[in-house]
């Protein structure tokens, strides 16, 4: 009887860009990456909060694999998402009313998620 031979993955190079609000936007690509079966991430790039995520990404065997760099991902994430409800300066009532379209800003304590 023939040994199965172990499922072909496909590797792919991640680049991923920065900006602020980008690193955040983008953290599902590498997040629904790591949580694909069949997808090796092989190499990464990134720049700014880009290479954040990468970094993270890079750091998950040592975490204990892809769900470990996903949650690893995600704690940072909202991490980030609640200091920012922190700082001084938050839109004002009358900024919320005028700015329709706009993603509402989560306050302490919720979930930007």
């Amino acid at each position: 009887m023939a040994e199965a031979e172990p499922p072909v993955r496909k590797r792919v190079k991640l680049a991923l860009q920065g900006g602020g609000a980008h690193g955040a936007f983008t953290w599902g690509v590498p997040d629904r990456l790591l949580e694909a079966a069949g997808i090796e991430v092989e190499a990464l790039c990134g720049t700014s909060a880009g290479a954040v995520n990468a970094a993270l990404v890079a750091h998950g065997p040592a975490l204990g694999g892809n769900a470990a760099a996903r949650a690893a991902l995600r704690r940072f994430r909202l991490e980030i998402g609640r200091l920012a409800s922190l700082l001084p300066l938050q839109p004002a009532p009358l900024d919320l009313m005028l700015s329709p379209g706009n993603l509402p800003i989560p306050g302490p304590g919720s979930s930007p998620i």
